[in-house]
């Protein structure tokens, strides 16, 4: 039987470990076996370790369980488990209830990330999520290309137009595009 969407509750849940087949899987069916459902996973390899971040939804219930057996994933499996249980969020005073974000492909350039991080800033954004990636374009000369997604929340008062233009005449120093342009977003579905 389906949870009606109100009663669902969040939760993080990361493996870390050696860099081996069914890493993924592993953690898949440990959320699916409890009730869950995956809403976004990522997976990412750094030397011989594998890390693999799933963001999860299940009735809380669910959710305890989970916690309270995340020990026999990690001795099942032999990698490092976090599982972490999330409250919904809250809006801080001065800014708008909505998330809204952007994503931009550019030249790869080293301080890329801060150069962007500095202009959230500038405008008093909350920064709530950023995804970064590098992408190699296939050619005679292969270009590598940066991704950079972005979640924030914006101040009661802002300047879209202002930032719009900043984004815009950072984006074009380093040859590149904004994908998608400053928008509402659903948080957690977004990526």
């Amino acid at each position: 039987m389906a949870s009606d969407a109100t009663e669902l509750q969040h939760a993080a849940l990361w493996l870390i470990g050696p860099d081996m087949p069914g890493l993924l899987k592993l953690g898949a069916r440990f959320v699916a076996d409890r009730g869950g459902n995956i809403n976004k996973d990522i997976a990412d390899k750094f030397g011989e370790k594998a890390v693999v971040f799933m963001s999860i939804s299940a009735a809380p219930g669910d959710i305890a369980r989970m916690e309270r057996e995340k020990q026999k994933l990690e001795s099942a499996s032999g990698v490092g488990v976090v599982f972490q249980p999330m409250n919904e969020p809250t809006v801080p005073e001065g800014f708008q209830d909505d998330l809204y974000g952007f994503d931009v492909i550019t030249d790869d350039a080293p301080g890329l990330v801060a150069k962007l991080t500095r202009l959230v800033e500038e405008f008093e954004l909350l920064l709530v999520g950023h995804t970064g990636e590098l992408r190699v374009v296939p050619g005679l000369t292969p270009l590598v290309q940066a991704g950079q997604k972005f979640v924030v929340m914006l101040p009661e008062e802002f300047d879209h137009h202002g930032f719009t233009e900043k984004l815009n005449s950072l984006v074009e120093e380093h040859n590149g595009v904004v994908q998608t342009p400053l928008r509402s977003v659903l948080g957690l579905l977004w990526w």
